[in-house]
């Protein structure tokens, strides 16, 4: 297990609201429907483990991952920023296999160990950050990461109810997914699902002539610095209102 702990920094917090009119809530809601059991078990981790959110996120490598569902708007902006910056307890806990305990998103340890998520989480106004592997079987295919506010470590019982709670949400999830071969055609439709990152990232390798590898790092380098979520840039590029220039940059 990582740990990061201790430190008494606490961000300024960003509005990030749950009321009906934030999109993030209507995504939020339509996942509930979609993963009844996922988003149930999810609600009732945050409550028992005394956080603030959650989210789930489904991972093929530490660069390739899909949120499927997200408690709150905050919890799914800590998974954009790590998706941003490439960093982050739960890239760490999926590459690990093992839980990725950040107590203090302002301490010294934690900047030092993922200088590109830890500012931004602390400016959001999250104090820690927590990741669990979701298994099947001998393989992790995703995690779940819970926050809150305030910095502090998880109580030993608290860490019982993540672990337990990871397994269940791990079998529910991969259980949900199975309704693609619903004999009605139904599935499940992500509705945390940006087609437009990979879209972009394949615009931007043919732009610059470079690896799919190379072209995400460059999209999350743009998202970073212009601090915007990785998904509005790759709309830009989609819909080509920027587009990468072979001098490393972006231009219109």
């Amino acid at each position: 297990m990582d740990t990061h702990s201790r430190g008494n920094g606490q961000g300024s917090p960003e509005s990030y609201g749950d009321d009906a009119s934030n999109p993030t809530f209507s995504r939020s809601a339509r996942a509930a429907v979609e993963l009844p059991v996922t988003a149930d078990l999810c609600k009732k981790c945050v409550s028992l483990a005394s956080v603030d959110g959650a989210a789930v996120t489904v991972l093929s490598s530490s660069s390739a991952r899909e949120l499927m569902y997200a408690t709150d708007a905050l919890a799914q902006h800590l998974d954009e920023l790590q998706f941003t910056s490439g960093d982050g307890p739960c890239v760490d806990a999926f590459l690990s296999g093992r839980p990725v305990l950040c107590n203090d998103t302002s301490d010294a340890p934690s900047v030092s160990a993922w200088p590109g998520f830890s500012n931004e989480a602390e400016r959001a106004g999250v104090g820690g950050v927590y990741a669990f592997p979701l298994r099947g079987g001998r393989r992790v295919f995703g995690v779940l990461e819970l926050y809150r506010r305030v910095p502090g470590a998880l109580t030993g019982s608290q860490m019982t109810v993540a672990a337990v709670s990871a397994e269940a949400i791990a079998a529910a999830l991969l259980d949900e997914l199975l309704l693609d071969d619903h004999p009605e055609g139904g599935g499940v439709t992500n509705a945390f699902h940006r087609p437009e990152v990979n879209q972009a990232v394949g615009m931007i390798a043919v732009q610059l002539k470079v690896s799919v590898a190379e072209a995400l790092s460059r999209l999350r380098a743009t998202a970073f610095s212009t601090g915007q979520p990785i998904w509005e840039v790759a709309a830009d590029v989609v819909h080509r209102r920027i587009r990468f220039s072979d001098r490393g940059g972006e231009g219109e």
